[in-house]
Parts: C-alpha cells; sequence; structure tokens
C-alpha cells in the first residue's frame, strides 16, 4: 500500500506545485515559507552534535512541545533542534517561544518534497506531535533507520476505526513508529486497535499542562488595565469558536446584558483569518464591540483579533465557554487554559478531541455541558451570582492542574535517551 501512495504522491506533486501556491498567496507565513513546503527546507549542519526534527501543527502544540524541547535542550546542550509546524499560528508561535535553531513548515508528503526534506535536515531523531501522522514521510525515515517517536499523541477509536478503513496503509505506518506516548487510556487503546504492541505504548498525560504559566497579581492587573476592564466588571470569556457558534454566543450575550448591564464578553474565534467575518456579524446584530488591538473604550464585546493572548485572557473572566463543541461535528479544544486560571469551563456536546480532561473536569464539578443558548444562558448567571462557589470551583481548577503535570519531564528523558541509541 505504501509503495502506491509513493507513487501516486508523484503525480500529486505536480499538481500541489501551482495550486498550494495559489493558496499561499492568502497566507502571510506561509507565502514567505512556500518553498518549504515543497522541500526546500533550512540546510542543516551540526558537527558538534545531533539533530532532533519535531514536528507540531499549530500554536497548541507548539506551546504544549515548548517545556519538552527546554528540557532535551538542558539535557543535551549540543543539540540542535528544527521544529516543524502547519499553520501560520504555529509558526508565529514557534518564532516567539524562541526554543528551537530552524522553524519551518512541514514538507508536504509528497515524495520528492519529503526525499529533499531529509536531505537537508539529516535528523537524528524524528518526533511528531498529537495527530501529524504523515505516511510517506514516516516510511522514509524508517527505512533510513531514524527513529520515529509520538508524544501527546491524541487517537480516539472513531479515528483508528477510520485509519482501518484505509487498509494497511495507515496501520503500517503506526508499526513505524519506535515508541508511542499517549495522552490518554483512549489513545493507548485506539493504538492497540491498530496493532501496535502493546511495550511500544504508553500514557504520559498533556505536556499541555506543564506549559502554562499564570500570571502574577500584578500582571493580570495590568492586563485589565490593557483590556480597560475595572475591577469589578464582570467577564466571560469564548475561547477558540468555529463558524455558527458566535452567533449562539452573541445571543447568549444579549439576553444576559438583562440581568448583568456591565457584562463583558471577550470572543476569540480560533482562527484570526474569520475576525472580519465575526466583526460582519457583530454589526449585523448592532453589538457594541472593539477590536483587542484598538482597545480605545471599553466595550460589551472584545474581539481578540491577536495571536498568542488567549491563555492569559482567562486570567480576566469568572466564567469560560470552549469553542468546536457546540455544533457537529465538533471535537472541542483545550480546556487547560481556562482552568489553569481557575475558571469553571463550559462546553458543548460535541468533544470528542477532549473529552479524557472533560471527564475528569466533570467529576470535580468544573466542566459544564451547554448544548443551546437558554443553557448556555442559565449557567453564566448562576456562576456571576455565586461568588463562593465560583471560589470553591477556582480551589479545584488549581489543585486539579497542578496534579496533572510531569508529562513533559517524561516526554523529554525518551528522547534524550533514544538520542544516545
Amino acid at each position: 500500500m505504501i509503495y502506491f501512495y509513493h507513487l501516486l504522491s508523484l503525480f500529486v506533486a505536480i499538481l500541489l506545485l501551482p495550486l498550494f501556491s495559489l493558496i499561499a498567496l492568502s497566507s502571510k507565513h506561509k507565502w514567505k515559507g512556500l518553498i518549504h513546503h515543497f522541500g526546500w527546507v533550512p540546510t542543516i549542519k551540526n558537527s558538534d552534535g545531533k539533530t532532533l526534527w519535531l514536528h507540531a501543527l499549530s500554536m497548541g502544540e507548539v506551546v504544549a512541545a515548548t517545556p519538552v524541547l527546554k528540557r532535551v535542550r538542558e539535557q543535551n546542550p549540543t543539540l540542535t533542534i528544527a521544529l516543524s509546524v502547519t499553520t501560520d499560528s504555529g509558526y508565529a508561535a514557534a518564532l516567539k517561544m524562541s526554543i528551537a535553531d530552524y522553524v519551518f513548515f512541514h514538507p508536504l508528503d509528497c515524495l520528492p518534497f519529503t526525499q529533499l526534506a531529509l536531505k537537508r535536515i539529516n535528523p537524528d531523531l524524528h518526533v511528531v506531535t498529537d495527530t501529524g501522522f504523515w505516511p510517506g514521510l514516516i516510511d522514509l525515515l524508517y527505512r533510513k533507520k531514524i527513529p520515529i517517536l509520538l508524544f501527546n499523541g491524541r487517537l480516539s477509536e472513531r479515528s483508528a476505526r477510520r485509519y482501518l478503513i484505509a487498509g494497511s496503509l495507515f496501520k503500517d505506518t503506526f508499526q513505524k513508529f519506535h515508541h508511542l506516548g499517549m495522552q490518554n487510556d483512549n489513545g493507548e487503546k485506539a493504538a492497540l486497535t491498530l496493532g501496535v504492541d502493546r511495550e511500544r505504548i504508553e500514557v504520559m498525560g498533556d505536556p499541555k499542562y506543564d506549559a502554562q504559566q499564570p500570571l502574577t497579581d500584578a500582571e493580570k492587573e495590568q492586563l485589565r488595565k490593557t483590556f480597560k476592564l475595572k475591577k469589578d466588571t464582570p467577564v466571560w470569556v469564548a475561547g477558540s469558536t468555529h463558524a455558527g457558534e458566535e452567533e449562539i454566543i452573541l445571543e447568549t450575550h444579549q439576553q444576559l446584558k438583562a440581568e448583568h448591564p456591565n457584562l463583558v464578553l471577550i470572543l476569540a474565534p480560533r482562527r484570526i483569518e474569520r475576525v472580519e467575518e465575526v466583526v460582519t456579524l457583530l454589526k449585523k446584530k448592532n453589538i457594541s464591540f472593539t477590536l483587542r488591538s484598538l482597545m480605545e473604550h471599553a466595550k460589551t464585546v472584545i474581539l481578540l483579533d491577536t495571536m498568542g493572548e488567549l491563555a492569559q485572557v482567562y486570567s480576566l473572566g469568572q466564567v469560560a465557554l470552549i469553542g468546536k463543541s457546540l455544533l457537529k461535528p465538533g471535537g472541542g479544544h483545550s480546556l487547560i487554559e481556562p482552568l489553569s486560571y481557575g475558571l469553571p469551563v463550559m462546553h458543548g456536546p460535541f468533544i470528542e478531541n477532549i473529552g479524557h480532561v472533560a471527564d475528569k473536569a466533570h467529576e470535580l464539578g468544573l466542566a459544564i455541558t451547554v448544548k443551546n443558548s437558554k443553557d448556555i444562558k442559565e449557567k453564566v448567571h448562576s456562576l456571576l451570582e455565586n461568588e463562593s462557589l465560583r471560589q470553591e470551583l477556582a480551589e479545584k481548577a488549581l489543585s486539579f492542574t497542578t496534579e496533572q503535570k510531569g508529562a513533559s519531564e517524561k516526554m523529554a528523558k525518551i528522547i534524550s535517551k533514544t538520542l544516545t541509541i
């Protein structure tokens, strides 16, 4: 099956050259790094030590990988770290973190592009994070006897079934990993379903807990001033929202304003490219708003149009709602950031990607399932009215997120150990 995949990729590569170039025109970073996608990644020469190539899909994965890479760097001072990403937000975050020696976009998984990239990087170890499974590249790495590790692996049983439908392609791909570090037990079960030997699978937890660096009281106060918010202003945060969800959230906010006139909503679309779309919606509904990048006066809605701020913005709120969960197919985004600031978190019914965190949070009363505008209004109102409950939940949330730390250290140890093989 993999031979057919490589052969097909040769023909696909011819089509992708012009098509992908046109698509990249609308992307600030992708256009600048266009040649990376075609294999013209930085040429890496490291005469003093070895080279680690880690792939992180987007900003969330880059943030999660940062504490791991810091530990690996401490343990291997001469190591060269090459970090590839898929999205603009991931690229911007990787540059900001300054943890890698080289940052570039991941080559498209076509034989000529991946072969060229491998020749230029010449890695001693390849690490995949989350769900970045590229069969063609993984096969080339395997044939060159370059160890491949999966960390913060996220696999659901539904995903495993879909992979099995593809025949032997993905099943064989997972067999080529040297070690699979999964987020949770469900991921372990899914990997076993794909035929991976149990001794090569380890449940390590989620390094995003280690990546959280809560603000000091002084930093929170400064952030509040930046957002033109008074200390007693009630705030709720809707983070990582997707198309269709903003309509529900804004309808809810308008209803809540009747009982909480001073309430402010900080609305953060998952993709910054959608800001104009949300602006149009706000104007259509005649809702007073301001863009975070302009922040001249406080408004009833603050639309976050900057990258990399959402995690800290949760510190301004009393309750949060996580997007990509209210409408099908959903999947959900991380609950960890708002929980790390002690916020109770609402989410919709479609949370396949975050079920492992949501289940634990529900057990402690920290997570709340909402299905529609009516549900959201009732829960936000109830929490805003009950300060003692919020304080109790904040203590539980902070304790919970602290207890979950430690995955980064486990991952760093395995990377360092594998580099010595």
